[in-house]
Order: structure tokens, then sequence, then C-alpha cells
């Protein structure tokens, strides 16, 4: 394992202590495939299928289609859906009380009738006597989702931590924090008197760390492990307590650009713009770089017609820097900080991705780059032929 380091950072950039809750757009946009098979009626109500996989968020009027920017697809053709504001459910099913008597089979399934396969499929992979962690780690600046929904949702985070611990005979279950997340320490330590069997891991604000691999060798832990994050158990929760869709999206908003950075829960399917234009306000006569999802794994994105999906984590509005690109001195500082093992400069001079299946996408290579040079596109392979 290499040596984490801890980022530089703007101490100025501060969140603000409370969710901003915009869950009113007048308009959501949900992407489709041409191949769907669309309802043909225009009313819809909240959670109802408008395809097979698709549900809406709100209630309201299908008015048409509009193409939208998305994280992973670009610009997609959407369905354009007129908010009623009345959050008149299709169906609105009683919540489950006795949880502990759901089976982890019965988990599992309901959690693919809901269309969240992937949780579904980690939840597979756990194994009897697996060690249980919930990762509550931010390793990209300024973003902090799993750290606010980890405060916000505690209780119900913990109640289905435990179950989950339960079902699969978890021989340790860990609550993995940043040192540095104070409020979250404060609060677990509150809760986990009800759960003698959870503990807390305090871990170094180094970045990286929370990732599976590295967490694990911190961790000193050599066994099957199910990590799950804050996000993904208030899924769980949602699904089998609740009976219900997730059809919000929790979003950081911040960045040196502007002077209230928050975290905002909002509908998926809103516009970015208009929740920037609501919400935030941006330091005048500079300009602007959006970042989406991070300025180490992230990537610059218009935001003109960009969507909230659950792909969209963050969005960082930064001054633009005069940094200009220069030539490589070979100073190898890349190829030593890289914790893939990868060589970037070699990649930049080659111009060939032969890491690209090995790269963590990180951005630690340009990020300690002198010459200011954008190595992770190099090593990614998205400058290359």
């Amino acid at each position: 394992m290499r040596k984490l380091l801890t980022l530089r950072k703007d101490y100025e950039i501060k969140l603000k202590s409370r969710i901003t809750h915009y869950l009113d757009p007048e308009y959501i946009f949900i992407p489709y495939e041409n191949n769907e098979n669309i309802i043909s009626k225009i009313d819809v109500k909240k959670e109802e299928k408008i395809t097979e996989k698709i549900i809406t968020p709100v209630s309201g009027k299908i008015t048409g289609t509009k193409y939208c920017l998305t994280v992973d697809k670009g610009l997609t053709k959407c369905l354009s859906i007129s908010n009623d504001y009345k959050e008149t459910f299709l169906k609105r099913n009683a919540s489950i009380k006795n949880l502990e008597k759901i089976s982890f089979e019965k988990i599992i399934i309901d959690l693919q009738n809901y269309h969240y396969y992937s949780l579904a499929e980690k939840l597979k992979t756990a194994e009897k006597k697996s060690i249980l962690i919930l990762n509550g780690i931010e390793d990209e600046p300024y973003v902090a989702n799993e750290i606010f929904i980890n405060k916000e949702y505690k209780s119900d985070i913990l109640e289905i931590l435990d179950i989950i611990r339960e079902k699969i005979e978890a021989s340790k279950t860990i609550v993995a924090l940043k040192n540095n997340d104070r409020e979250n320490i404060e609060g677990m330590e509150d809760f986990l008197g009800t759960y003698p069997k959870i503990d807390i891991q305090l871990v170094p604000d180094y970045y990286l760390i929370g990732k599976e691999k590295y967490l694990k060798e911190y961790l000193n832990i050599t066994t099957d492990c199910l990590l799950l994050k804050p996000s993904e158990i208030r899924t769980i929760c949602s699904v089998i307590k609740r009976r219900r869709y997730i059809t919000e999206k929790i979003i950081t908003i911040s960045g040196n650009a502007i002077t209230n950075p928050q975290i905002i829960e909002t509908k998926i399917g809103s516009s970015v713009k208009d929740i920037i234009e609501k919400y935030i306000h941006c330091k005048k006569n500079v300009k602007l770089d959006y970042w989406i999802n991070g300025i180490m794994s992230g990537k610059k994105m218009d935001i003109e017609n960009l969507i909230v999906t659950e792909e969209l984590n963050a969005i960082l509005i930064m001054i633009k820097d005069d940094l200009e690109e220069k030539e490589c001195i070979n100073c190898g500082k890349c190829v030593q900080i890289c914790p893939a093992f990868c060589n970037p400069k070699e990649a930049y001079q080659k111009r060939k991705a032969k890491y690209a299946k090995d790269c963590l996408d990180c951005g630690l290579c340009s990020y300690i780059c002198p010459s200011f040079i954008n190595l992770r596109q190099y090593v990614k392979g998205d400058n290359n032929e």
C-alpha cells in the first residue's frame, strides 16, 4: 500500500450546517431510451411507472420531451413532467414495523423489485461471518453527501445496519468515520448504547481512505467485508421499511466561487440551473468553472441543461484558474504518488492509455504535477485516439 496523503484544502469553503430542501421544482425531466415503452396517459402520480423501470418523483402532467444533459450519458432525451405540487401517490404502502422478521433474501428481492439492482447484487455477495462496515467517509474535498446523510438519518441508518448485521451474522460491525467528523462522531456515540454490537472506528483525513482497499488495510482487515454507504443504507430503509422508492437526491453545491456552499436535497430530475439560481450566490466579477462530482475525480461540465440523476453527487463552482500547462519536466512525482502503481508520465508522453484498467481515476497525478498537466485524462484515455 502506498502512503496516502492529506490534500491541500481551502478552509474558507464552509458548508451550511443543515440540509436545504428543494422539493417543489416546476418541472422535472426523466431520461429514457427510445426503445422503452412509455405509458400513454398524460396525468401521472408520484412513484407511478412511466416505463417498465422508471418512476416519476412527482405527480403532475407529462408535457413532452426535451434533451437534457446527464453526468453518465451526456445529452439524453427526457420526458418533461409538470409538477402539480400535490404529491399524489399512485399507491401508498403501509410501513413495516417489525423488520426483524424480514429475511435477508426478502431484502434482496425487494431491492430488485424496486430496481435497485446494483445494491441487491452487493448484498448478495455478503457471506456469513463477514465484517460489516458503514463507510461514512467522503474523500472528495468540499463534498459531504454521505456525512450529512449520516447526520440527518442516523437513527434509521443504525437500525438497518443492525438488522443486516444480524442477518449475515457479521463477526464485527464497524462505523468508519474520519477523525475530523466531530458532529457524526458525537451523534453516533449517543446512539450506539442501543446497539452494543456496533463499534466506531476513526480514520485520519487521508485522501482515498474511503475506498474499500485502503480502508480495509488501515483497519487491518483481511477477511471478507460488506461495505455500505449511508446513502445505500437509506435506500434499503426506504424499500424494506417504508415500501418507497427514493425520489430525492442529496447533492453538494460548493466551491470557492460561491458565498453559501450547502447540501441540497432535491427531486431526481430537477434542473441544476434552477437550483443554483434559486439557492446559490456566486461571487461577482469572477469567471467560473463547474466541476461535476469533485475536483479530484470529477469533470468540468456545462450546467445549462444538466439535470439531477442518481449519478450526480456534487457541483463544485470554482473560480477559473489561469494556470497554463507547461512541458513535462520529468520530475517523476506523478509516478511516485500513484496509488495504483501506474506511470502517468509514460501515458502522457506516448499518448497511450495502457493503464486505463488499473487507474483509480483519483486525480492525484494531475494534482501533484508542477507543470499543471492534466495527466489523468491521458491515463484514462480521455484524450487518446
